[in-house]
């Protein structure tokens, strides 16, 4: 004949079964909670990398109008250059070119360490899954 459970320990039973009832419904509300974050998360670095890319493409916009405008004007100045006298345009167009090549390097340059270390942080974040 099987053993017959006394009521204290059926009691037992079913405080334990709530419990552990309890807790697997706390642990998935936290990890759908988790999930919901993560891709908030990666929601808003695609937006901030769509905004970025806008923006980058506005300052080569900008910098392609500005040499045009420097073009333009070094040929209106040139067209008058018998007015102007002890002004040397070429030259002082040069250095303004040499000034924006330097940001552009300085430019490029983070936006490379940027991209490099996002690539490298996602792919850590993978390898632990």
């Amino acid at each position: 004949m099987p053993k017959r459970k006394d009521a204290a320990t059926d009691e037992e039973d079913d405080e334990y079964r709530k419990k552990r009832d309890r807790n697997n419904q706390a642990v998935k509300r936290s990890r759908v909670k988790s999930k919901m974050k993560t891709e908030e998360t990666q929601q808003r670095v695609n937006e901030l990398r769509v905004k970025n890319q806008v923006l980058e493409d506005k300052i080569d916009t900008q910098r392609k109008e500005l040499k045009f405008l420097k073009e333009l004007f070094l040929t209106q100045a040139q067209a008058k250059a018998d007015k102007l006298t002890g002004v040397n345009l070429n030259e002082l167009l040069q250095c303004s070119d040499e000034e924006e090549g330097s940001e552009r390097e300085t430019s490029t340059s983070k936006r490379s360490k940027d991209s490099s270390k996002g690539e490298s942080s996602g792919s850590r974040k993978r390898s632990k899954r």
